[in-house]
């Protein structure tokens, strides 16, 4: 199952709402409008990255 590592907008409410009174439908739009801003910045983690780097460790 994939994980979505979408950043939801600070002015997206729902679905069809948005308070910069744009077409709000996060999946497809938001991300590309040019007023989206990032409600927080989270580092997201590559886990495939650290599980392979785990695994390395601990074969050696």
């Amino acid at each position: 199952m994939s994980k979505y590592r979408e950043m939801p907008c600070k002015y997206y409410i729902a679905f069809g709402e948005c308070t910069k009174n744009r077409e709000a439908n996060h999946q497809n739009y938001c991300q590309h409008c040019d007023k989206y801003e990032p409600r927080a910045k989270v580092r997201l983690i590559n886990r495939k990255k650290a599980y392979n780097e785990k695994q390395k460790r601990d074969s050696i």
